[in-house]
């Protein structure tokens, strides 16, 4: 077992690994590049394993390294979002906040959850990220997000203890352009069979959900495409592509931004929003907060 541990010595490891040479990191640290090397050969020693090894005369990364760096990137994020704590008191604690956001959600929806933390005098700084979900999630591995909101739940396979909240829910419903809804309102939903629609990703639970009330009617649509960002997918069916899914509690935004009409519901199939948290943070009163305000937001859209 390794004890003992000096981490001046992991720190400027980890600034050489940043910056790509002792020279670059010396200016940063402002040390000479002679008491770098050495402490980082005495952390070598220490380890027992070499970090870098000479390629020309540069220093490159060796696995054993590339793992150190990973780990060492996660000690010190962490170390920097506490000592972002230290700028007030224990019990009105001031920090940055960085909420990863999930390309499928709604951006309208997502305003409204954020709208709390915006104004909220214990964040200096919120910082948001579009991202795909599964990406999300590893970068909160990394301690690199401190939240995501998303549209899909937890994978079971995640390899890391996340905390996911169910923020809300919402029936969806079929939106077409003008001509498109006029070859299809009548006799809906009767009226979808061999219809253009687009659809989310494939194998993804709404799209599985929409598959099974049309076979339960006994229907065949037409696919014309498969598209997990929800705002490309809205654009598409502007430009008449297909007749195309979204949340009927944004129906009035959707129909006036797009300049499209509201078809009709899908039965039963509703699209459920998320919201995961790290084990480090699920305490933490500015997340506990959030969760219960955005909850309430989406007790609207059921």
């Amino acid at each position: 077992m390794i004890t003992n541990i000096n981490y001046n010595h992991l720190y400027y490891f980890w600034q050489v690994a940043q910056h790509g040479s002792i020279a670059a990191a010396s200016k940063v640290l402002y040390l000479t590049p002679q008491t770098i090397s050495a402490q980082i050969s005495a952390l070598e020693d220490r380890l027992g394993k070499p970090l870098f090894v000479r390629e020309g005369r540069g220093l490159k990364l060796t696995e054993f390294g590339k793992l150190t760096q990973q780990y060492a990137d996660d000690m010190f994020a962490i170390a920097q979002e506490w000592l972002e704590t230290t700028q007030s008191d224990a019990h009105n604690i001031v920090r940055s906040l960085k909420v990863g956001i999930s390309d499928a959600l709604p951006k309208s929806q997502v305003s409204n959850w954020l709208a709390p933390l915006i104004d909220n005098e214990r964040i200096t700084n919120l910082q948001c990220i579009d991202g795909q979900q599964a990406e999300l999630l590893a970068q909160m591995a990394t301690h690199k997000l401190d939240l995501v909101l998303a549209d899909k739940p937890l994978d079971s396979s995640t390899p890391f203890k996340v905390f996911s909240h169910e923020l809300g829910k919402s029936q969806l419903g079929f939106f077409a352009t003008r001509s498109l809804f006029e070859q299809v309102k009548e006799h809906y939903p009767q009226s979808l069979q061999a219809s253009p629609v687009i659809l989310p990703a494939k194998n993804s639970p709404m799209t599985n959900a929409i598959y099974f009330w049309l076979n339960e009617l006994n229907l065949e649509i037409s696919v014309s495409g498969h598209v997990d960002d929800s705002a490309l997918m809205h654009a598409l069916g502007q430009q008449g592509f297909g007749i195309f899914p979204a949340p009927i509690a944004l129906k009035t935004e959707i129909e006036q931004r797009y300049d499209v009409h509201y078809v009709g519901p899908i039965d039963n199939v509703y699209q459920h929003y998320y919201a995961f948290t790290p084990d480090r943070l699920i305490k933490d009163a500015i997340y506990s907060e959030f969760v219960r305000y955005a909850q309430q937001v989406g007790k609207v859209a059921e």
